[in-house]
């Protein structure tokens, strides 16, 4: 078991113990519930940003090491905004892994095609029938109906910083 402290820069802290075998993911899910946060990045003394897909070993983490949890706020991006109704919604925090959606599928509200792609993410623009998602390395995901976006293949290597 280690034992790791994670802090707040408001300086609320709290001790875990949890095997060295756990993911970081998991150790960002107990300080999440412990702060009452819903979203949180685990930061290393080191200023790494901690991968949550990695294992506290593969991390890096030793026993009695402090992180900080930053609180990331979450975005909505919405298509479909024609007379006030909603299409599609995409949910995500900036920098994270994961942009959840949910709605109309041809409106961008099924992502599974994408959602190996979506690592990163800066932002998420939305037309009124597709999402496009900026990636941190400069790249661009779109998902949705091909008529308002959804498919950049044809453009995809002009998509880059």
């Amino acid at each position: 078991m280690l034992q790791v402290t994670v802090a707040l820069p408001s300086g609320c802290c709290e001790k875990f113990s949890i095997p060295q075998s756990s993911k970081v993911g998991d150790l960002r899910v107990l300080a999440q519930k412990s702060f009452q946060r819903g979203f949180l990045r685990l930061v290393a003394a080191d200023h790494r940003a901690l991968d949550p897909t990695l294992t506290l070993q593969s991390a890096g983490l030793e026993d009695g090491d402090y992180l900080t949890a930053i609180v990331l706020e979450a975005k909505l991006a919405a298509t479909g905004r024609l007379r006030a109704v909603a299409g599609a919604f995409a949910l995500f925090c900036p920098g994270g892994d994961r942009v959840v959606t949910w709605g109309k599928p041809d409106s961008g509200g099924d992502s599974s095609e994408v959602q190996d792609q979506l690592k990163g993410v800066q932002q998420v623009q939305a037309t009124s029938g597709a999402f496009a998602a900026i990636l941190a390395d400069g790249s661009v995901v779109t998902w949705g109906n091909p008529d308002y976006g959804g498919d950049s293949s044809t453009v995809q290597d002009q998509l880059r910083n």
